[in-house]
Order: structure tokens, then C-alpha cells, then sequence
């Protein structure tokens, strides 16, 4: 396999476009960061538990206001 795979973000029920674009553009930034290594320990872990954030419905409506 040439490359990483693509990212694919699930869009959350009722959420709006805006919403998912934003949030989407965040997790690829991430996971290339991830990707890179272009990090230490501790930045590691906050967008670690970001990304978890991101992926998670509930923190849906924390983007939708």
C-alpha cells in the first residue's frame, strides 16, 4: 500500500454543513500531525483527546451554537 489511508469523517445526524466541514478540516489536520510525529508528549495527548472530542456526537452541539 502506497501512502496512508484517506480520512473519512461521518457526518452527525442534524448536523449542519458548516459544522461538518469545520470538523472534518480539524480531524485531517490532526491525524496528518499524527502522521508526521511532528509533536511531543504532551501535545500528543491534547489532540489526542481533541480528536476524540471531534468524533464524538455529543460535543456536536458545542459546534452547532
Amino acid at each position: 500500500m502506497d501512502g496512508w489511508p484517506p480520512v473519512n469523517t461521518r457526518r452527525f445526524d442534524g448536523e449542519s454543513e458548516r459544522s461538518f466541514r469545520w470538523r472534518a478540516t480539524r480531524i485531517t489536520e490532526i491525524i496528518a500531525t499524527f502522521r508526521t510525529g511532528r509533536y511531543d508528549a504532551t501535545v500528543g495527548e491534547q489532540l489526542e483527546q481533541e480528536l476524540i472530542d471531534l468524533q464524538t456526537p455529543s460535543h456536536r452541539e458545542l459546534l452547532l451554537n
